[in-house]
């Protein structure tokens, strides 16, 4: 039995999963003592309560092959190495029924294709601000002007062809996260959020989060909206009618600004676990929103019923934060997944299906985290990388481990015109 196994205790604290540390507790307890009956109920219930969990997901491939359960083993070692292909497990003598499988062997082969490194995205410019920390960005087409966002100095910039920042709007309270203008480009909507990360944090902030509505023009808020309780505002999606749906990562809810009030739109804390990004059709019928652990919803607008796509069998679901639709394809940047990449998956004519997905970037070295990502024509735009990783205990960011910013370009045409 590997040590990962072993590792849960700090993986629960620090995904605020702590009321669970009794179940798992109990499931190990039913490992040490031979109970594999036990052992496989309690890992399917831990990997209910949090899919995708590295230990817990581990732990069920163990109790699958301890039982027996050959195809179920090897279908949960597969999705365990399309999320992350440096997970040791050949050594394991708990997968000692399945070793000398030809469907083993064939999962050290995946490992290897997974770390091959595909390159169609390139580089464009670097910001001149080291320490912005930059989640999303929006192309102004009328004012022919770039803004980026900014996590950890509670700020909006914008930046010109060489890379150079200057401020354009610093009333924040909160991270910035995602920007969306509307339809006219008359206004500016703004998801902000208090996170440990930002300037000036204090732990009676943590769960606050606002959505600002600036006038581009005056570059004043007209509104600020917010609802209490405890919230990330990741993503937002703004419709040709000027309709805003937001994301939040907290409370998998969609929220949506009704008459000029924001209001819980969807709630999905039934099935979903940690919303991000958030991206219509071409003609506003259906919303897609992705979810962290478990892949990609699709919501009708009018009646409101949501579905889950399939994923193909050679894909990974998991880790999902940017996402944005284009010509019958959803374009997901996956930055949960080791190595980190980008992929495409193609939508059948209802766009309630995927029928095929196309790796666009993998396992390159300037990907370290990048996020959202915006649609300009044809082609997306997004920060390779994030200084998420080099915040010490404390919160505070060491410049001297990470590059400036760094925006990149994809070509989607180009990079699809085969798919």
């Amino acid at each position: 039995m590997l040590k990962l196994k072993f590792y849960i205790l700090l993986l629960i604290g620090t995904l605020g999963f702590a009321q669970n540390k009794a179940l798992y507790d109990k499931s190990i307890e039913a490992y040490k003592n031979k109970d594999y009956v036990l052992f496989l109920r309690l890992a399917k219930q831990l990997d209910s309560i949090r899919p995708m969990h590295p230990a817990f997901t581990y732990n069920l491939a163990s109790a699958y092959a301890l039982n027996g359960k050959k195809e179920e083993a090897l279908s949960v070692l597969k999705n365990m190495v399309l999320a992350n292909n440096t997970v040791s497990f050949e050594e394991d003598t708990d997968f000692a029924s399945i070793k000398n499988d030809k469907d083993f062997k064939d999962l050290e082969s995946l490992k290897i294709l997974q770390s091959k490194k595909i390159e169609n995205s390139v580089e464009k410019l670097c910001l001149s601000e080291k320490g912005l920390h930059p989640e999303g960005l929006f192309y102004l087409e009328k004012q022919k002007l770039w803004l980026s966002s900014s996590i950890r100095d509670k700020k909006i910039v914008s930046f010109d062809a060489s890379g150079k920042c200057s401020d354009w709007f610093t009333d924040c309270l909160y991270s910035v996260f995602a920007l969306k203008a509307d339809r006219d480009e008359k206004y500016l909507f703004v998801a902000c959020s208090a996170i440990p990360e930002m300037k000036g944090f204090k732990k009676e902030l943590d769960g606050k989060s606002e959505i600002l509505k600036i006038e581009i023009a005056s570059k004043k808020v007209v509104k600020r909206y917010f609802i209490e309780g405890n919230h990330v505002f990741g993503d937002l999606v703004i419709s040709k009618s000027n309709e805003v749906y937001i994301s939040d990562s907290t409370e998998p809810i969609i929220y949506k600004i009704e008459k000029e009030n924001l209001v819980l739109w969807k709630d999905l804390r039934n099935q979903a676990f940690n919303l991000q990004g958030i991206t219509f059709n071409k003609d506003e019928s259906k919303l897609f929103v992705a979810d962290y652990l478990k892949g990609i919803a699709v919501i009708d607008i009018k009646n409101k019923k949501e579905s889950w796509l399939v994923f193909p069998i050679d894909a990974s679901r998991k880790g999902i934060d940017g996402l944005v639709f284009y010509k019958k394809s959803l374009i997901a940047i996956q930055n949960g997944v080791v190595p980190i990449r980008i992929a495409a998956f193609k939508l059948n004519e209802t766009e309630t299906k995927i029928v095929d997905f196309k790796v666009l970037d993998n396992n390159r070295e300037a990907f370290n985290e990048p996020a959202l990502a915006v649609l300009v024509k044809n082609k997306i735009y997004f920060f390779a990388n994030s200084p998420w990783k080099f915040y010490d205990k404390n919160f505070q960011l060491d410049e001297s481990k990470f590059d400036n910013p760094k925006l990149f370009e994809l070509d989607l045409e180009k990079s699809l015109s085969k798919f």
